[in-house]
């Protein structure tokens, strides 16, 4: 059971709202994918993954084309809902299913459920409580 701290139990799923930042950061990633690397990078951070994946902070998605088809399915949280959207917009592109849902990592949105592989990428430093 994760800790979690009197300043972000019961954090609303809903409550991130920043759309300067989100489209600062749709924009700047989606052009980062072949000017930096950065499609190289995510393909190989998620080569071996198999089963369930949660993805902790998905932004706009950009991950998800780059899972294997050994994923069986992919659960993508997200709290700012104009990274969600476009989120949703990528996941119904992907390969394999994907499952987006609002919701913070400091009080993720699933219960007991299992899952195989957690991914965290780009967005640890904005997690305010590990």
């Amino acid at each position: 059971m994760p800790l979690r701290s009197a300043r972000t139990r019961g954090v609303p799923r809903d409550t991130v709202h920043h759309p300067l930042f989100a489209r600062y950061y749709a924009r700047v990633s989606v052009g980062a994918e072949t000017r930096m690397g950065m499609a190289r990078v995510r393909r190989r951070m998620l080569a071996g993954l198999s089963g369930r994946v949660i993805e902790v902070g998905a932004g706009n998605g950009l991950n998800f084309s780059h899972y294997p088809g050994t994923v069986s399915e992919v659960v993508a949280i997200e709290p700012e809902r104009v990274l969600r959207q476009l989120a949703v917009e990528a996941a119904l592109r992907a390969e394999v299913p994907v499952d987006v849902a609002p919701g913070a990592a400091e009080a993720l949105p699933v219960k007991s459920e299992a899952f195989d592989a957690a991914v965290v990428s780009l967005v640890l430093c904005s997690v305010r409580d590990v």
